[in-house]
């Protein structure tokens, strides 16, 4: 379960403040963060992430409320805890994809574990490429392994940032498929942040953020 409560986000001295609404989200109940640029929506899914530290309110994610955490103990919870779907695929080109995913686990402070790599890999269809490096892949199979990369820790929460955009509709159907899927079979909490209104199906919990001068709003849509 992951639980916030009164997050806000201000952007230096005089910048503008987000104040974000309160999130509830279970395994069972994926959540859509909706919006324009603008909204928010990427401040708030950095925020989720451990990357910015929030100005006020908590963050709770497996009983702890890593909003409260720093340095070496956010790094060590946010590279086990959380995994990260970005809208670019980045890698270390000079390794392979089996290399790539065991980084990710190292820097996590957990052994690279051969079995989980490759049940991983072979859950989301890609064992084949596991010796390949990611510029030998299309760019659908790159964003498969970048799944990959977000889930091979086995995280209690999944994040993805516009995982669709790019996409034509049946191509971002299978992704949206895909996301939800495997979060459910980790029993992962799943939160995706997009401006892509052909995702509002796929999602029980639905959060639009509207763009403003000074503050952030949002509409929880039933």
């Amino acid at each position: 379960m992951l639980v916030t409560s009164r997050l806000t986000y201000r952007y230096g001295e005089g910048g503008p403040t987000f104040r974000f609404p309160d999130l509830r989200v279970g395994v069972s109940e994926p959540a859509l963060l909706l919006g324009p640029s603008g909204s928010g929506k990427s401040t708030w899914l950095h925020l989720l992430a451990g990357i910015l530290t929030p100005e006020s309110g908590s963050m709770e994610l497996a009983g702890t409320d890593y909003a409260q955490l720093g340095g070496a103990a956010l790094d060590r919870f946010r590279g086990q805890q959380i995994g990260l779907v970005l809208q670019r695929p980045y890698f270390l080109e000079a390794l392979t994809v089996r290399e790539n995913l065991a980084i990710a686990r190292r820097t996590a402070g957990l052994p690279a574990d051969a079995t989980i790599i490759h049940s991983t890999l072979e859950q989301l269809g890609i064992d084949r490429y596991a010796d390949r490096r990611p510029t030998q892949l299309s760019v659908g199979e790159q964003q498969r392994v970048m799944i990959a990369r977000a889930l091979v820790n086995q995280p209690k929460l999944i994040l993805a940032d516009e995982p669709t955009s790019a996409l034509d509709k049946v191509n971002a159907q299978r992704v949206s498929d895909l996301l939800r899927s495997r979060a459910a079979e980790l029993g992962a909490v799943l939160v995706v942040v997009t401006h892509d209104e052909r995702l509002r199906a796929d999602f029980t919990q639905v959060v639009e953020l509207r763009p403003v001068t000074d503050q952030a709003t949002a509409r929880v849509d039933p």
